[in-house]
């Protein structure tokens, strides 16, 4: 190749590059401005006692997991299937079949529930106190909650961008914020419920009447047959993924509330929305990139394993960072100070989740999505028998061990099968480098909680060694950065 040809395909890498960019940010803007509803949410759980927080968190923590449930994981198959869908059917068609069949057996499953099995559901799941009348209200937010992520994902398979962000934003603040706001007035769970099946609704009702055509689209039975042919079976098996991950959290939340107390449940419940701001960097980055992977990874795997190098050394830094100042958060709400030495195991616990975005996409396009299924039981297997065996003795800090333990087995299981079927990991020594470092965070962050100029100094020389170990995707940022911010300046 002559120098020409050479600098016009650097400067075509350059430019895709920032395209790619580009395309996260526009999807990933709903997030980031979610991650201010986030913030808000977190600051009223600061301000809410302790002892008020840990039933309505628990509640909307068990609403996830009655959603998975109820959906079947066929807003997985809607995503994986809507640009190919089965039986010659058109995609609206395909999204109308999957919110027919998982509103189906949503409606089974919330009336036995409920009429059948409410008082021990409601001692289980650790909302006994509330009684077993709020196991009907459970089932009624975990159905509305399904209706709002369908719509989600159709509204981001159709590249309605606005729409998009506006559902998005909804919907986090009635699954972050909207619900808690009656407990600046009130202690009362059914109230606090109700206000959160409220927000949903409004949501559900609003964007569904302006997409009903998609979901009244004309669904003839053989169609419908071809349909749920395939696309259930995928999603089943995708199901107990998505709701054992889910679970992980609830299943502590439920032992804290049964060996401890109200304030330990509440505590945990904030330490737990605290170290999910690491989420911020993947949330809005995952939208974009699950659709992108399936779509490109025959012709894209080198840029494929370079995001994932990039994805990496992002969490790695925002986690050093976060554990490096969290007790800034904990001076302005001191009466959550005993969440301080268990915070970084939680927040290791999410990192393990957050990661998954780059290691297990192989599972599903080798169409073998029950490697992710098996993995997250495993990692629940892992956190039940560690909560039962860890929390009677040791309360919050056995919670918070047996949710990190849990989540890095399941890591480990879909990891190490993802790259079996579809390798995105460029260099496993760089990788089981940042892992170490972050383990190292984590101790540093438990061990010596209450020393905060020791702890800065030692997270401070963590985050300089990721810096160098990440060096090349620490350029390779800055550059893409400095190109977007070009491109604004012109426009």
């Amino acid at each position: 190749l002559s120098t020409k040809d050479l600098t016009m395909s650097a400067d075509s890498q350059k430019t895709s590059g920032e395209s790619f960019a580009g395309n996260v940010m526009k999807y990933s803007v709903a997030t980031y401005l979610g991650f201010v509803i986030t913030g808000v949410a977190l600051i009223v759980k600061g301000l809410l006692p302790a002892e008020a927080l840990g039933a309505p968190v628990t509640f909307m923590t068990y609403t996830a997991t009655v959603m998975n449930l109820g959906i079947l994981g066929l807003d997985q198959a809607l995503l994986r299937f809507y640009h190919e869908p089965p039986a010659g059917a058109q995609p609206r068609q395909l999204f109308a079949a999957c919110t027919r069949i998982s509103g189906a057996f949503m409606l089974v499953l919330g009336v036995g529930g409920s009429v059948f099995f409410a008082r021990p559901l409601a001692a289980a799941l650790g909302l006994g106190s509330a009684g077993p009348g709020i196991v009907p209200l459970l089932f009624i937010n975990a159905a509305l909650y399904m209706l709002v992520r369908y719509l989600n994902v159709l509204l981001r398979l159709e590249n309605d961008i606005r729409a998009y962000t506006a559902e998005t934003l909804w919907m986090q603040g009635c699954f972050n914020l909207f619900y808690l706001l009656p407990g600046f007035f009130t202690s009362n769970v059914y109230l606090l419920a109700l206000a959160a099946i409220l927000s949903f609704g409004v949501v559900a009702i609003a964007f569904g009447y302006k997409y009903r055509s998609a979901a009244l689209a004309p669904l003839p039975a053989d169609t419908l047959g071809g349909i749920a042919k395939v696309a259930v079976p995928y999603g089943v098996a995708l199901a107990p993924a998505q709701i054992l991950f889910s679970l992980s959290s609830g299943i502590c939340l439920s032992f804290v509330s049964n060996y401890c107390d109200a304030t330990a449940q509440g505590l945990f419940a904030f330490g737990y929305s605290l170290a999910q701001l690491v989420t911020a960097i993947q949330a809005g980055f995952s939208t974009y990139w699950g659709p992108y992977v399936y779509a490109h990874y025959q012709d894209e795997q080198e840029r494929i394993c370079s995001v994932h190098d990039v994805l990496n050394f992002l969490i790695f830094a925002f986690f050093t960072v976060l554990v490096m100042l969290e007790d800034i958060v904990f001076v302005i709400f001191r009466d959550k100070q005993g969440c301080m030495t268990i915070f970084p195991l939680l927040m290791l616990a999410v990192v393990f989740n957050i990661l998954c975005e780059g290691t297990v996409y192989g599972n599903s396009i080798a169409r073998k999505p029950w490697h992710d299924t098996i993995g997250i039981g495993v990692g629940a297997a892992a956190n039940l028998g560690l909560c039962a065996l860890l929390v009677p003795t040791y309360g919050l800090r056995g919670a918070a061990l047996a949710l990190a333990g849990g989540n890095g087995a399941a890591f480990l299981y879909r990891s190490i099968t993802g790259q079996a079927y579809y390798r995105t990991v460029p260099s496993f020594p760089r990788t089981i480098s940042g892992f170490l470092l972050a383990f190292a965070v984590t101790a540093v962050g438990t061990i010596f909680y209450n020393l905060f100029w020791l702890k800065l100094v030692l997270t401070a020389a963590i985050l300089f060694i990721y810096g160098t170990i990440y060096l090349p995707q620490l350029k390779k940022l800055w550059r893409i950065g400095c190109g977007i911010l070009r491109s604004i300046a012109k426009k």
